[in-house]
């Protein structure tokens, strides 16, 4: 990697960010890159979760560590010259790696896609190749698109959101109605969907148009790669949605919630808060603040 970066720098940056941490050892040395602990690379920065993590790693360390970003309540810290302690070792580490070795974004528009005359697209703006955004769609400055993205009429999308390769956004849901011969007919859908601010959606994921009201995405919610979000359904801000969890028609999900490789039935309300276990199927509203898993979902 080769490149080297004073251990000040780094002290600097985080007092920038208003990080709350303490550095000890020498801010005179110098880092050449980054590394897992579990495959450290010599004069890098790394990270620890916890102690028991170190005594697992600890046996195939080859090398000194330069500098280690730990937790507060780590106690043995007699083996590590240059260390910070912070609440978050998590965040501190990846805010790190990301101001110093990552490559910085830049803004373009790829090849071989169709863009509708009518669709507002800012200048700060990445669209991968083979892309297809459909009339009167506006998306915000800042946000990336990648490769292989469907993206149909009306949809709006914030700024600084990520699409991965392959998501469809604003399709017609999977709504019908019997007619008087039993046959299915498809229910027109005459929504869009709206999507907030800060916004991850994930690769092959699909996030359906309403029939009457729109599919809302508020600000900060991360989705994951092959999920379903169905049509009218509503998700709340900061809300976390793992790989393989589908949202059925019109349900509603509040803020700050954690839906892991679920399935929440249409209709359902989802308080603000809420954890929903792996492999759970919710079938009841859920209220604020609670934890549910199984199948049905019960809360524990």
């Amino acid at each position: 990697m080769n490149n080297k970066i004073a251990i000040v720098d780094l002290i600097e940056f985080l007092k920038r960010n208003c990080e709350d941490f303490q550095f000890i050892g020498d801010e005179r040395e110098t880092i050449e890159g980054y590394s897992s602990i579990y495959e450290y690379n010599e004069n890098t920065i790394t990270w620890l979760r916890s102690e028991k993590n170190y005594s697992e790693a600890k046996k195939n360390i080859k090398f000194p560590i330069k500098l280690i970003v730990l937790s507060n309540d780590y106690k043995d810290t007699n083996e590590f010259s240059n260390y910070i302690k912070t609440d978050n070792p998590h965040r501190v580490f990846f805010h790190i790696i990301e101001e110093f070795f990552t490559d910085k974004k830049t803004y373009s528009i790829g090849k071989n896609n169709v863009i509708s005359e009518s669709a507002i697209i800012p200048k700060n703006i990445y669209i991968g190749n083979n892309c297809t955004i459909g009339e009167n769609v506006v998306i915000g400055e800042g946000t990336r698109i990648y490769n292989n993205v469907s993206i149909s009429d009306n949809v709006n999308i914030g700024t600084d959101c990520v699409i991965k390769s392959g998501a469809v956004i604003g399709e017609a849901g999977h709504g019908y109605m019997r007619e008087k011969d039993g046959k299915y007919k498809r229910v027109p859908h005459l929504g869009s969907v709206i999507i907030g601010n800060n916004v991850d959606i994930g690769s092959n994921t699909t996030i359906e148009r309403g029939a009457m009201e729109n599919t809302v995405i508020e600000d900060g919610v991360k989705i994951d790669d092959l999920c379903q979000i169905s049509h009218n359904t509503h998700i709340g801000e900061n809300t976390m949605i793992i790989v393989h969890s589908s949202i059925y028609g019109s349900a509603r999900i509040g803020r700050n919630c954690w839906i892991a490789s679920s399935i929440i039935r249409n209709q359902v309300k989802i308080g603000d808060n809420v954890t929903v276990g792996m492999g759970s199927v919710v079938t009841k509203d859920v209220k604020d603040n609670s934890m549910v898993f199984g199948s049905p979902a019960k809360e524990r």
